[in-house]
C-alpha cells in the first residue's frame, strides 16, 4: 500500500473545524461542513490511502450519499483563480473502505489502470467533481 501523500496542513486550512481523530482498527480523521443544509462528513485513514465521503440532510441521520475512493496519487490544496478546493489524483473510487477485499489489490496499476481526480470544494456550496485523471497528464 502506497503512502498517503498529503499535507495535514492543508485540511485544518481548508475544512472549517479540526479534525476529529478516532483509532480504531486505523486511526482516521474526521473532518465536517456544514452548507445550507446539508453536513459532508470527510474521512481519511492515512495508512490505508483511502478517503470517504457522505453527505447528509442536517435533519437526517442517514447518507444521502457515500463513496469511498483509494488514493493513489497526491493529495493538493489548490487556491488561485480556478477556486479553492482539494485536489485528490489518481483515486479508484470504491462504495466503501473494505471494497478492496473483493476487487483486489486497487493500488496495482495493471490491474486497475483507468482512475479519476477527484477535487472537493466547500465554499461558497458544496462541489464534488471526478474528473478522467489520463486527461490531465
Amino acid at each position: 500500500m502506497p503512502d498517503f501523500k498529503w499535507n495535514e496542513l492543508d485540511f485544518l486550512e481548508f475544512f472549517p473545524v479540526a479534525p476529529i481523530l478516532e483509532d480504531y482498527y486505523a486511526a482516521s480523521y474526521n473532518y465536517e461542513a456544514e452548507r445550507n443544509g446539508l453536513r459532508l462528513l470527510f474521512t481519511v485513514w492515512e495508512m490505508e490511502s483511502v478517503i470517504q465521503a457522505s453527505l447528509f440532510r442536517l435533519s437526517s441521520e442517514k447518507a444521502l450519499s457515500t463513496w469511498a475512493a483509494y488514493v493513489r496519487g497526491e493529495v493538493r490544496l489548490i487556491d488561485d483563480d480556478r477556486g479553492r478546493y482539494l485536489e485528490f489524483e489518481d483515486c479508484i473510487v470504491a462504495p466503501n473502505r473494505f471494497w478492496y477485499l473483493e476487487a483486489g489489490d486497487v493500488f496495482d496499476k495493471t490491474r486497475f489502470p483507468f482512475s479519476v481526480t477527484i477535487t472537493v470544494t466547500i465554499d461558497p456550496d458544496f462541489h464534488i467533481a471526478f474528473v478522467n485523471y489520463e486527461s490531465r497528464t
